[in-house]
């Protein structure tokens, strides 16, 4: 089995934002730390908008400088030590500003195809172009901000234009409308890599673009009230490392309390307890790759602790691998 731990390397949109230290650059040193322990690489997403505005905002506010330095200069050792670097989009990011002391978000074009098709290209562009000159890799594999992927048509053409050819945002069933996002994934295959071209849940075998889903488990309304109970309980073990809050998605807690719920395997907070049994069903299904997915921000004490027991169970029996170095997926456009 091929394993990606992939995680979505940013702060929090709501309006308590968090800080950098205690969203990324604390959590993902105790990553750092379980990869070089174990010898294993993982994938990190990067929110590219926001190092952006650090850039444009330091230049007013001091204060920002050591953010901008500290996130950049961890990218840069992520990337020079073998963990990979690929494009993450929030484009809230173009409407949002510092006020001098926090970040004022600004989330009513939340989606990417809440642009004009210029706009779309020009984003696309300007963040790869962040992290390619920061670690003077390729950038070709992509993972939609809240997973608002659609209707990707509107996208097809930016990406196709900047050589991003493979997308891991899709997880089957999942499904979400609000105000400000939506995603829906309910058509998509239940497989664990396929190609597509117009709409990443629909496979097509002569498509451009590789989908190589996030994993997927069906929890019961049990797992979520103990994951709630158990932050009760014990915060010092089961509260997140990072220090903001969520944006809100209305109507999400009380379906995950109320009725079985198709999730992404996950290692943020007790869902990190589910990655063994979450193994296994893969392995049922005869699949070759399991995507985890997870935020340094929403990461807690306890499931930095199941990762680490994960890994080091695993790691003599599967292959811990990235993007990159699966079979150079970005140099052959037909897959893995």
């Amino acid at each position: 089995m091929n394993i990606y731990i992939t995680l979505d390397y940013e702060i929090y949109f709501g309006k308590n934002h968090g800080t950098v230290e205690k969203c990324i650059i604390y959590p993902t040193s105790e990553l750092i730390r379980i990869a070089e322990k174990y010898d294993v690489r993982f994938c990190f997403f990067v929110d590219c908008g926001f190092i952006i505005k650090l850039d444009e905002y330091r230049k007013k506010h001091p204060q920002l400088e050591s953010d901008y330095n500290n996130i950049t200069d961890q990218i840069a050792y992520l990337s020079r030590t073998g963990h990979d670097i690929q494009l993450h989009i929030h484009p809230h990011w173009e409407d949002s500003y510092y006020n001098g002391e926090s970040w004022i978000i600004d989330v009513r074009r939340y989606k990417l195809t809440d642009f004009t098709e210029t706009e779309i290209e020009d984003i696309v562009f300007r963040y790869k172009k962040v992290l390619s000159d920061l670690t003077g890799k390729k950038i070709f594999a992509y993972r939609a901000g809240g997973w608002c992927l659609q209707p990707f048509i509107q996208l097809k053409k930016a990406f196709k234009k900047n050589n991003i050819s493979v997308d891991s945002s899709v997880f089957r069933n999942g499904y979400y409308v609000s105000n400000n996002y939506s995603y829906d994934f309910r058509n998509a295959p239940d497989k664990d890599i396929y190609k597509f071209e117009d709409e990443p849940e629909l496979e097509n075998p002569n498509g451009y673009f590789t989908e190589l889903p996030i994993s997927y488990i069906r929890n019961s309304p049990i797992f979520f009230w103990k994951l709630f109970l158990l932050g009760r309980k014990n915060p010092y073990l089961h509260k997140p490392l990072g220090d903001g809050r969520a944006m809100p998605a209305p109507g999400q807690r009380k379906k995950m309390l109320t009725q079985f719920t198709d999730c992404t395997v996950c290692i943020d907070g007790y869902n990190a307890n589910l990655l063994k049994k979450a193994l296994r069903k893969l392995q049922k299904k005869k699949f070759n790759n399991m995507v985890v997915i997870g935020h340094p921000k929403a990461l807690s004490r306890y499931s930095i602790q199941k990762l680490e027991e994960f890994v080091k169970t695993n790691k003599t029996k599967h292959t811990f691998t990235t993007y990159t170095d699966s079979q150079k997926i970005n140099d052959t456009p037909s897959g893995i």
